[in-house]
């Protein structure tokens, strides 16, 4: 839920500035704004191939208990981002001109993407650094902690939007500026993260001194953010195209319409940035544990919550297109001729967009890389790209919005044929879309309870059916027994009950017990049973749980 808010907030903040835009300053600057989308997807993408890649890696390391591994990929999304943000600024400084030519050959336009261009430039490494790190904090099991630094950081942004663009007239200049400000007051305030005492992620260096490691580690954060990061970076290709296209069939009227779609499209982006946020580290910790009914159960729960948020916000861009048009300015009427189909035909593909991108971020979870990296293609321009050059050929302007529809079912008509010749040519490693090998699980038992529980209840349950030698049981039982009295012991801070998952697997002549419980902290001395020989035994924070794994 705090990563969904924040997605809300994060995203209803930028709809909220365009509409702050057009109606302080006017539709040719919101226009222009979103002429730079290019440049802002780029940055987005990087965030996701940096952040999202390191925080994916982080919570498998913490799911198979790797701390070594999540604190060297820490290290390395830091030094990457430095020497990222440094090589951004430097380019864009010197070819800023060239670069405002190349989105778009109309003057006025031009003017304002340049005023609004280089406060944007001056503000790279607090826009790489924030939502980067937000990714491997939210990793770090403070999920609300990274929500409340984006909703700081917009609320500031909105805020300054206010007071430059108003009393102090500045402008499409004062927008931002108002970014930069929101973005470095949260970044000031996300350091006091690394003084927590329930922080997990250190700098290691000697993985920057070591620079095998470091390039190993780069390579895996980039390989597991890649498909995430090219779907992104693709939209600014097809931003780019796209954007030609409409200027030459409809003008500065197509463009505002674009930018009025763009802008409405924040909505749905919200529930999908969410919750597939959200499914992730949780996604990537539960398939370091091999705990595959968790994985199912938290794709299913954000495929639901993407089609009801779907479904009412289509309803509500079809019923009242107006409206919506109305909220990023006051149109005239010749725009509105333009925006209005262009609204209600681009809403009908927000389903498709939704799945289309949550699935490319569960198989990006699941390590599934080549499902992933296709639906980056097919999303970003194979589909899209084509369909609207051919489209404003038969039907114009209009033809441009359904090739949004077009390419968003496309792909996952192609993804679905994919995974049903991957199913039939797994020889039954994978039985359905999920594509997990579930055969390798060995799993003898998993239950959930809660610590209303009696201790000798629990241990009747756990006798009764667990199936292993009489030794073998005896020693599971007095181990977890023992486990669970500690966790009631150790309570809750908010004096509720709390919850924990045991599961037990049986790999290379080893039982292991997994534990998952989310009360206060566990102190692992206490833990340990003295009548039981551990081969191992380690207990870790993982997204803000405790995390037991016991090998008897």
């Amino acid at each position: 839920m705090p990563t969904v808010l924040t997605a809300m907030a994060n995203n209803i903040a930028i709809m909220v500035d365009s509409v702050l835009v057009g109606q302080l300053v006017g539709s040719t600057s919101m226009a222009a704004i979103n002429l730079l989308s290019p440049v802002t997807q780029l940055y987005f993408s990087l965030t996701i191939l940096f952040g999202l890649g390191a925080s994916t890696i982080i919570s498998y390391a913490k799911g198979i208990n790797d701390k070594e591994t999540a604190d060297k990929t820490f290290t390395a999304v830091i030094v990457s981002l430095l020497l990222f943000s440094a090589v951004l600024m430097t380019v864009q400084f010197i070819f800023i001109n060239d670069i405002a030519s190349i989105l778009t050959s109309i003057p006025e336009l031009k003017q304002q993407l340049i005023l609004y261009y280089v406060p944007f430039i001056i503000g790279t490494p607090f826009s790489m650094f924030l939502p980067s790190i937000v990714h491997c904090i939210r990793s770090d099991g403070r999920p609300t902690f990274a929500s409340n630094l984006i909703i700081i950081s917009n609320a500031i942004n909105l805020t300054m939007d206010i007071v430059l663009m108003g009393p102090f007239k500045m402008g499409i200049i004062g927008s931002s500026i108002a970014t930069v400000i929101g973005n470095v007051i949260a970044f000031v305030i996300m350091l006091s993260h690394f003084k927590n005492p329930n922080n997990t992620l250190h700098f290691d260096f000697s993985a920057v001194k070591n620079l095998k490691e470091f390039f190993i580690s780069f390579g895996s954060m980039f390989t597991t953010g890649l498909s995430g990061a090219l779907g992104t970076l693709l939209i600014v290709v097809k931003m780019f195209f796209l954007n030609s296209m409409i200027q030459n069939s409809a003008g500065a009227e197509g463009m505002v319409a674009m930018s009025v779609i763009s802008s409405s499209q924040i909505f749905i982006s919200a529930f999908v940035t969410g919750a597939s946020q959200t499914m992730i580290p949780i996604v990537s910790v539960l398939l370091g544990e091999k705990d595959f009914k968790g994985i199912k159960f938290a794709f299913r729960k954000a495929v639901y919550i993407l089609l009801i948020a779907s479904t009412a916000i289509v309803l509500i861009i079809e019923i009242f297109p107006e409206f919506v048009a109305y909220l990023f300015g006051n149109m005239t009427q010749t725009e509105m001729l333009v925006i209005v189909p262009a609204l209600r035909i681009s809403s009908l593909s927000f389903h498709g967009l939704s799945l289309s991108f949550l699935i490319m971020y569960y198989y990006m979870a699941t390590k599934k890389k080549g499902f992933s990296v296709t639906i980056s293609v097919l999303n970003g321009i194979a589909l899209i790209i084509p369909c609207a050059y051919f489209m404003d050929l038969i039907w114009g302007i209009n033809g441009i919005w359904i090739s949004m529809v077009v390419a968003q079912y496309g792909t996952l008509l192609v993804l679905a044929v994919m995974v049903l010749v991957t199913i039939k040519k797994s020889k039954g490693k994978y039985r359905n879309f999920y594509l997990l090998n579930e055969n390798s699980k060995n799993e003898i038992m998993s239950v959930s309870v809660n610590t209303k529980l009696s201790e000798n209840k629990f241990e009747e349950y756990i006798t009764e059916n667990l199936i292993v030698d009489k030794e073998t049981k005896s020693n599971i039982v007095l181990a977890v027994k023992h486990i669970f009295s500690e966790i009631r012991s150790a309570g809750s801070n908010k004096n509720k009950t709390v919850d924990m998952d045991l599961r037990i697997r049986y790999e290379d002549n080893n039982y292991i017990i997994l534990i998952l419980s989310n009360g206060n902290e566990l102190d692992s001395d206490n833990l340990i049973s003295e009548n039981i020989t551990y081969k191992s035994f380690e207990c870790t924070n993982v997204l803000g749980m405790n995390q037991i794994k016991a090998i008897i």
